[in-house]
């Protein structure tokens, strides 16, 4: 009898084992590859944990890594650059061209204090940049830039009523650092619908801003921009001093200082009127923001 039930239990372990193989190669089959395209990247997965992403090819998927991994190497080759040796990343901004000379407009916090400036492009493309001018009163900076943009940003009228519903484009921290501007949706907080971009006031956004998101636009439904994302609210700060719980608000600068800033430094940006014809564009913003979206980078010694 026991050498019975040794048998059997010899054979209930094979046919585990071989269901267990069984398993193995059919989850394996099923996986697939979800692309990540807020952190540009790709993991193998079940298809139910792929709903946040979305599943491609395994040729898209190699295209995305190689991307990916050209991106890190031109990182680590830029720190090899004697501008950059010696130095550290201390922060990451966003920044928009404002012509098609490489004038790029940015914040003065994102560009203050730091001994080399680089800026680089949805592309991947890396360049040193130069600080032209710095206003700290309204945190406005404008960098010079060795890249010829295509476009540029298109701003609405300093005197144009604020939209609802607003789109947010920077590098906001994922995790990782995002090597392609992203779009985060946002709502002008109802008491300040009434003001325009020329009232002398910041204008506060219900938005998930973040480390990145410094620097960048503010645009409206026709991709013009109506201000320049300059801060957050502090939660905890504000949880400590009023027992108010209060999260994802943006706060940002009103197109009046940025073009009194602009004109102040001999850069005419081009401001234009609603095109009704442009709203068939909403859902291509993120792509025509790319365009003239940048990312900004603080390198110091210490």
């Amino acid at each position: 009898m026991p050498i019975l039930f040794t048998h059997f239990q010899h054979l209930f372990l094979i046919l585990n084992v071989a269901a267990l193989l069984i398993s193995m190669n059919t989850n394996a089959a099923t996986l697939v590859n979800c692309y990540d395209q807020k952190r540009e990247m790709v993991t193998r997965t079940h298809p139910d944990n792929c709903q946040q992403g979305q599943p491609i090819s395994d040729d898209e998927a190699n295209a995305v890594r190689d991307r990916r991994r050209a991106y890190i190497q031109q990182s680590l080759d830029a720190d090899k650059n004697p501008i950059i040796v010696g130095k550290r990343l201390v922060s990451i901004g966003a920044g928009f061209f404002v012509n098609t000379e490489g004038a790029l407009l940015t914040n003065a916090h994102v560009v203050k204090n730091c001994e080399t400036l680089i800026v680089s492009r949805a592309g991947g493309e890396l360049l040193p940049a130069h600080l032209i001018a710095i206003e700290s009163k309204v945190d406005l900076a404008l960098v010079g830039t060795d890249f010829h943009s295509k476009q540029s940003a298109v701003f609405a009228p300093f005197d144009a009523p604020l939209p609802i519903s607003v789109a947010i484009v920077g590098y906001p921290n994922q995790g990782l650092p995002p090597i392609r501007p992203l779009l985060t949706q946002g709502t002008i907080m109802p008491s300040k619908l009434e003001l325009t971009s020329a009232t002398p006031r910041p204008i506060s956004i219900q938005a998930d801003i973040r480390p990145g998101n410094s620097g960048g636009p503010v645009l409206d439904e026709f991709g013009r921009v109506i201000g320049v994302v300059f801060a957050a609210v502090d939660t905890p700060a504000i949880y400590k001093s009023t027992g108010r719980i209060v999260r994802d608000i943006g706060i940002a600068i009103p197109n009046r200082f940025s073009l009194e800033f602009l004109e102040h430094n001999a850069i005419t940006p081009t401001i234009a009127k609603p095109n009704t014809a442009d709203k068939s564009k909403q859902n291509q913003l993120l792509d025509e923001a790319g365009l003239f979206v940048a990312r900004v980078e603080c390198w110091r010694t210490n």
